[in-house]
């Protein structure tokens, strides 16, 4: 008897203690009635601001959570631009609700996670972003591999790291860099639509430390005795006519070097190479070369290098693919950048992209651009139009940003320096002309105001690279079908092609229907609109380009 009475209090003791959890899961404090409200656990603390937008979240000590970049307020709704929430207020103990009449977000706080339903209320497409702390430094993917951040990728969940805390997140729809080395967490949500994010925060392991510390570790530094600095593997070089260009061959031996030798071969688009060893001088006591090859137009081109020391290969160095071409610097606001609907790819494998210290083949998203933009651009049907049309290889060098005004592009700007840095990198002469495509940010302006600060910015630009490269300007205004044209700005761009200060870019206000994203009502373009836009580009230059290569 006594020992069924020690199994009762047992029992009876045990329900005791899985209730005493169950009520501990609900250990949640919320600061006060009225926002910003400000919710502590056991687990993290987390901040839920007037406008509605969570702008903390820190678990560990280590916040999660970016507000202070560009638009960002942490975690908010976009649609053509941030949707503002009117109305928050506090539903019980546990939850926080933010809603207006075009979406609501739902808080609901457990001690060991946080639970979002997201609802558009609109019959378009609407993304809830997350914008993750730039010391988030690395994530795990979908397969269960470690990767550094930022990171363009398509993931329903993932742990992302920071330090000695994670935080695991599910229902994503996609991932992608922004400025400032944030990443971007985002939910797509159709027309009206709800669908539910949960983050659950938790301690490291020691094994996912030791992966992490693996992927973030550099590549130990090994002296060479060739160290080849240019060319690089996929550079296209700018032609000096419609013949004929200049590879500069770049680099450095060690002392016991006492002979270096480069060999070019490939099809040239008119004539041969020599396809034989020629000597190249070496200066000074660091044993350093620097020297244009000059070389037909054409690639791609095999470039080898080799160190000789009495007679014989003691180091050898090269690049497999470069080319003597069109070489084209790239800026604006998204529409020069990666805000395209999808990623689309060059045809021809005879156009790459530099992204201010490698080339590669051109496929999106482009590199170098300055907000880390992750979707499609016009840039490979461009580059693959100009292919068709040339038959030498293209380069191109964006560095734009989107949603971007003439004013922020200005010297005195962030943006005008990134631009210039690569110009610089090009060097004189280097590439045939800057294409700028911006124009939606200012619909605003007059057009007299923005005709003067784009001739500031061409004129300033020309000023500091030393020599009067072309600048084309395209004819951009377009918002919505609703508003796809606006007068002033286009009026503006017109006056800077007659008077001069520019040459005729494309018309891509014609590009309407489904050319544009979100099935026609966005301010982006669709894979069929990139392809028509790098197309429309490339008939604009090559316009110019004939008249020039017929001197």
């Amino acid at each position: 008897m006594q020992h069924f009475n020690n199994k009762i209090t047992w029992a009876v003791f045990s329900v005791a203690m899985m209730l005493s959890a169950c009520f501990a899961q609900a250990d949640v404090t919320i600061s006060k009635d009225a926002s910003p409200y400000e919710i502590a656990t056991s687990a993290y603390k987390a901040t839920v601001a007037a406008n509605g937008s969570l702008t903390n979240f820190s678990a560990g000590g280590e916040e999660f959570l970016e507000s202070k970049v560009s638009i960002s307020r942490g975690s908010y709704f976009y649609q053509n631009g941030v949707v503002e929430i009117a109305k928050v207020e506090k539903i019980d103990d546990q939850t926080i609700k933010a809603s207006s009449d075009k979406a609501e977000v739902k808080y609901h706080f457990n001690d060991t996670s946080t639970n979002w339903t997201i609802s558009n209320h609109t019959k378009d497409l609407m993304v809830f972003f997350v914008i993750l702390n730039r010391n988030v430094h690395a994530a795990r993917t979908s397969s269960g591999s470690y990767i550094k951040l930022p990171t363009t990728d398509t993931w329903q969940s993932s742990n992302f790291y920071h330090d000695k805390t994670k935080v695991s997140i599910s229902g994503i729809t996609k991932v992608w860099p922004w400025e400032a080395d944030s990443q971007v967490v985002e939910f797509d949500l159709g027309s009206n639509e709800t669908e539910t994010i949960s983050l659950t925060p938790g301690n490291v392991t020691a094994v996912e430390t030791a992966k992490i510390a693996a992927i973030s570790q550099p590549k130990a530094l090994i002296e060479q005795t060739l160290t080849l600095l240019s060319p690089k593997n996929y550079q296209v070089f700018q032609r000096r006519s419609r013949t004929e260009g200049a590879i500069l061959l770049s680099g450095r031996i060690q002392p016991q070097t006492t002979r270096l030798e480069v060999r070019i071969t490939g099809n040239p688009l008119q004539g041969t190479l020599l396809g034989s060893w020629q000597n190249v001088p070496i200066v000074g006591p660091d044993q350093a070369f620097n020297q244009e090859l000059k070389t037909p137009a054409g690639g791609w081109y095999k470039v080898e290098v080799r160190a000789l020391k009495g007679g014989k290969v003691v180091a050898e160095s090269g690049a497999d693919k470069v080319g003597v071409g069109e070489v084209f610097v790239g800026a604006g606001q998204s529409n020069s950048t990666n805000s395209g609907q999808e990623k689309i790819q060059q045809n021809s494998g005879m156009v790459s992209a530099f992204s201010g210290s490698d080339w590669k083949i051109a496929n999106d998203p482009q590199p170098g651009v300055h907000d880390k933009s992750g979707g499609g651009s016009f840039w490979p049907a461009f580059g693959d139009a100009m292919f068709t049309k040339y038959h030498v290889p293209i380069g191109v060098a964006v560095t734009g940003h989107g949603g971007t005004s003439v004013n922020q592009w200005q010297a005195d700007g962030e943006l005008f320096p990134w631009m210039m840095t690569r110009i610089r990198q090009l060097g004189y002469r280097g590439f045939r002309a800057v294409l700028w495509h911006q124009g939606e940010s200012d619909t605003g302006m007059t057009s007299e105001e923005y005709a003067r600060k784009m001739t500031q910015i061409i004129r300033e630009s020309q000023d500091k690279a030393f020599w009067q490269f072309p600048w084309f300007i395209a004819q951009v205004s377009y918002h919505s079908p609703e508003n796809p044209i606006y007068a002033s700005t286009r009026d503006a761009q017109k006056m800077l092609w007659d008077s001069k200060v520019a040459l005729e870019g494309p018309d891509t206000d014609t590009l309407t229907g489904d050319n544009r994203d979100y099935a026609g009502k966005g301010i982006h373009f669709s894979p069929k609109g990139l392809r028509a836009h790098g197309e429309m580009w490339s008939e604009k230059v090559g316009k110019y380009l004939d008249r020039v290569l017929a001197k």
